[in-house]
């Protein structure tokens, strides 16, 4: 485990992020941060958020449509997409939340072709408000859990990169169905072209090791590196603020 103080340094296995001034480190720990709990060997499997059903779901008729989103159940927007991210080098996001860190990376690589992955159907609809208002063509988002648009919308081995950035560690033990594990490291594995870049990160350190635990069993990735000067999350502002360590990992596909 490394720290990383600088934005130039690159990122070998899993590192930690240095905090910035905030509130005491301590105090936010307290107040937020729970012991994670593994419950190995009590037969925890992923789960998908929604169930398959949503993935034959039509957009409500009270939302309004976009052209660069994404429903599965709507094979027309299906196949825009996969014409329209054919276009560039492709760059995935598991868990966009509002669309901050994707709309950084589509500023910051105007060449590639990007598509976040989100649960929540109205944060889809503000993450291309974002990119709308930004100036940002070349983002999509797909409605629905990761582990089941990413096989419907993008072909095998064509992506360059893909980001899993602090998920929900889904605490209780009713809920740990929920975290990633070898499904989601074989989807990304299955989606990113040999070399591929995968960089996870979390505050949980124990969920990341965990993560990067599960998809290195599935045999297809290697250790990695990245570097840290990339878009932050809405969630990785509000921990550094806080003055509390984020940890990163970095693997490359086989």
């Amino acid at each position: 485990m490394t720290t990383d103080d600088s934005q130039d340094k690159p990122c070998l296995g899993a590192c930690v992020s240095s905090p910035v001034a905030g509130r005491n480190p301590g105090e936010y720990a307290e107040r937020f941060l729970k012991d994670f709990r593994g419950y190995k060997g009590c037969g925890v499997g992923e789960s998908i958020i929604g169930g398959h059903v949503r993935a034959t779901l039509s957009l409500p008729s009270r939302i309004p449509s976009h052209p660069h989103l994404v429903i599965p159940g709507e094979p027309a927007t299906v196949e825009a997409a996969r014409l329209g991210l054919a276009e560039g080098p492709l760059i995935l996001e598991v868990g966009s939340g509002l669309g901050r860190f994707i709309n950084g990376m589509a500023a910051k690589r105007p060449d590639a072709r990007l598509m976040g992955c989100e649960t929540r159907l109205g944060f889809c609809i503000k993450g291309l408000r974002r990119a709308d208002h930004e100036g940002h063509s070349n983002l999509w988002m797909a409605w629905g859990d990761a582990r089941v648009t990413i096989p419907q919308i993008v072909p095998p081995a064509t992506a360059a990169e893909a980001y899993l950035l602090y998920p929900d560690p889904w605490w209780k033990r009713k809920h740990a169905g929920r975290r990633h594990g070898s499904v989601m490291g074989t989807v990304l594995a299955n989606a990113l072209r040999p070399g591929g870049l995968l960089v996870l990160k979390s505050d949980v350190e124990p969920y990341l090791n965990t993560m990067v635990e599960a998809f290195t069993e599935t045999g297809r990735y290697d250790a990695g590196w990245c570097t840290s000067d990339m878009p932050m999350t809405d969630r990785e502002i509000r921990l550094l603020s806080a003055g509390t360590k984020t940890f990163t990992a970095a693997l490359f596909r086989r």
